[in-house]
């Protein structure tokens, strides 16, 4: 009988120790995921109004400069400018400490 409860002890241990070591850490990681997931979609939100907020500032305030046959050039200007953003953010991201 001493013996059946010290292999109960153990096993309860055990449990108690992996659900420490595996669910606890688990939970704080979803914090983060979920916190990076909502600055994913702000940042996202974000870049796409500043591009439209671009464009109809280099159609409206230009006056003439683009207009005819450059009326596809504040395009160019926004796309290249949007993803040299991007590319930043993500040259920074890959970057180590």
């Amino acid at each position: 009988m001493a013996e059946s409860d010290g292999l109960k002890d153990v096993f309860s241990l055990s449990l108690r120790y992996v659900k420490q070591e595996t669910v606890g850490p688990a939970k704080r990681l979803a914090g983060f995921v979920a916190f990076g997931l909502v600055a994913t979609v702000a940042t996202g939100i974000g870049m796409v109004l500043v591009g439209l907020g671009l464009l109809r500032l280099l159609q409206t305030e230009t006056g003439t400069a683009f207009s005819g046959h450059l009326d596809w050039f504040p395009y160019l200007i926004t796309i290249v400018l949007l993803a040299a953003a991007a590319g930043a953010a993500v040259l920074k991201i890959g970057k180590r400490r």
